[in-house]
């Protein structure tokens, strides 16, 4: 897990700043909203390091993991069940409901998100000297 962290790291650091440089090059060049790519591209990796972790009997969540897990498996959920059930309207406008509130939240997870990956490997770098 130690050798996860680490990699994981490096590629979150990696994948964020190259948001953030495509997210300035697309306001200041483009003008085009090519900037929802990099999003969709962080939000994945996001997602697939979230979910080695929470399934990972080494990895010790601690109290930020578990309320970031919470939220983000309720928006990922809600997308889910949304995208599922599109056509039945009761439920696209109830769980429609948790995603306007969730969806401008994830910028706030994206960096929270980030914050848990440098603790985690600060605490690596800790453990190993």
């Amino acid at each position: 897990m130690k050798t996860f962290i680490k990699i994981d790291y490096y590629i979150q650091m990696l994948v964020a700043l190259s948001f953030i440089i495509l997210l300035i090059t697309d306001i200041a060049v483009f003008e085009k909203g090519y900037s929802w790519i990099g999003y969709f591209v962080l939000a994945t990796f996001h997602t697939v390091s979230f979910m080695i972790k929470i399934f990972s009997k080494n990895y010790s969540k601690s109290t930020e993991f578990k309320i970031y897990s919470f939220a983000s498996l309720a928006i990922l959920i809600s997308l889910l069940i949304v995208s599922v059930f599109e056509d039945v309207d009761w439920v696209a406008n109830f769980i429609g409901f948790i995603l306007i509130f969730g969806i401008p939240l994830t910028p706030i997870l994206a960096i929270c998100y980030l914050s848990i990956v440098y603790t985690d490997y600060q605490k690596s770098l800790t453990q190993n000297s």
